[in-house]
């Protein structure tokens, strides 16, 4: 706490140069896609989720049939991590949770709304920002 009559002491001003040597542009959520999908005629989508909470991860696609996966607008990549499932933000879904509000949203063949990002960069096993 100051002492009555002590001025705080004054910081420089940063410019936004100095502030991050990062650039604004290359901040994560700048890469969220959309992609909206159904089911195709035998009720599947074509793609599988791994990952989830219960492992320690982030729930995201793999396996991807991309001749099978009906998109009605945006596509789908390999290992990309999900973020949102018809509006519902699915961070610290298990993968059992995922799996079942994914096919509660596209059940009857009605289209389901994704939102994903690439998955960060790895080296050594250990994800990069």
């Amino acid at each position: 706490m100051l002492k009555s009559g002590q001025k705080r002491p004054t910081t420089p001003n940063k410019s936004k140069s100095d502030i991050s040597s990062h650039d604004a542009a290359a901040h994560w959520r700048q890469g969220v896609r959309e992609t909206v999908i159904t089911t195709g005629h035998d009720g599947s989508l074509n793609l599988s989720i791994r990952g989830g909470s219960d492992n320690g991860e982030f729930a995201y696609v793999c396996d991807i049939f991309q001749n099978k996966v009906k998109y009605v607008s945006g596509k789908l990549q390999e290992e990309d991590v999900l973020l949102e499932i018809q509006g519902q933000k699915v961070a610290g879904y298990t993968q059992r949770d995922v799996v079942a509000w994914l096919n509660h949203c596209c059940r009857n063949g009605n289209p389901v709304v994704l939102k994903t990002v690439a998955a960060g960069k790895r080296k050594n096993s250990i994800y990069e920002s």
